[in-house]
């Protein structure tokens, strides 16, 4: 439902967005808008791993939000992670999804990086 959304790729005509949240650093909170350019939210990404740089966090919110409208063409993050990106599907419902997102660099066991919750 999330994430087979076609829209266009024109940012101005996006209809997801991203902002900080002011009270959390390193959680983003997701919109949706509606047709007057009113923002619903419909989810929150927060990073659960303290040592990712708040930048690298922001710009994989980034891609969350442009695979939501559609965009196929993503900013590529391997370079700066040097990791491999998993994640498992703790909920998954017509309404709320959660994602858990884990770090794997090769060695040992992966590391918790994030979650993401949506609900619409």
């Amino acid at each position: 439902m999330f994430f087979n959304q076609s829209s266009s790729s024109n940012s101005s005509n996006s209809t997801y967005t991203y902002r900080p949240n002011p009270f959390h650093e390193g959680s983003f909170d997701l919109f949706k808008k509606d047709h007057r350019g009113n923002l619903s939210p419909i989810g929150k990404y927060s990073r659960l791993d303290d040592d990712e740089d708040q930048g690298l966090t922001e710009k994989k919110v980034m891609n969350i939000v442009m695979k939501l409208n559609g965009e196929r063409d993503l900013i590529p993050l391997g370079e700066q992670t040097r990791a491999r990106l998993l994640y498992h599907i703790k909920c998954d419902t017509p309404t709320r999804k959660e994602v858990i997102f884990s770090a794997y660099t090769g060695k040992g066991v992966s590391k918790r990086n994030a979650i993401l919750i949506m609900e619409e």
